[in-house]
């Protein structure tokens, strides 16, 4: 009788487990991943990915202010978190476009006022290689 009660706990007990692991490996099978951003290895990386002429006329400081004020663009979209925060996420959550020329303005802008001396076509070459680093971390979704 003894042998009963302890194959159907051990039962119960599986099933319970079992239906624990289902449950989780559902969710995190239809859950985006977050993408782990660390600030300096992004201004390395987009350092790097600039054209010569780009890294010859900007500083490591300057291509870090440029990288901080897209990201706070994207931050006030919606798009980004803070260190401890975490993006909104699930099915139900709307779609948001970001458009080039907006991000760009708004770089633009912080240059201005932060005084930087960056020319335009550097701005944007920075937007485009932080925007490939983030594409490469798995940080952006689909193209609109």
């Amino acid at each position: 009788m003894t042998w009963v009660f302890l194959l159907g706990g051990a039962a119960v007990v599986f099933a319970i487990a079992a239906a624990f692991v289902g449950s989780e490996t559902f969710r995190l099978g239809h859950q985006t991943p977050a993408a782990i951003f660390d600030v300096d290895e992004a201004v390395e990386e987009v350092g790097e990915q600039l054209s010569m002429q780009a890294q010859a006329r900007l500083t490591y400081p300057e291509v870090r202010a440029l990288v901080i004020a897209a990201l706070g663009h994207l931050r006030s979209k919606g798009l980004t978190a803070l260190p401890g925060e975490d993006v909104p996420a699930g099915l139900d959550r709307p779609e948001i476009v970001v458009a080039d020329d907006d991000a760009v303005a708004v770089v633009l802008a912080a240059i201005d006022r932060a005084g930087l001396d960056v020319a335009d076509e550097d701005a944007f070459e920075v937007i485009r290689a932080l925007l490939g680093y983030l594409d490469h971390i798995g940080a952006l979704g689909p193209r609109a």
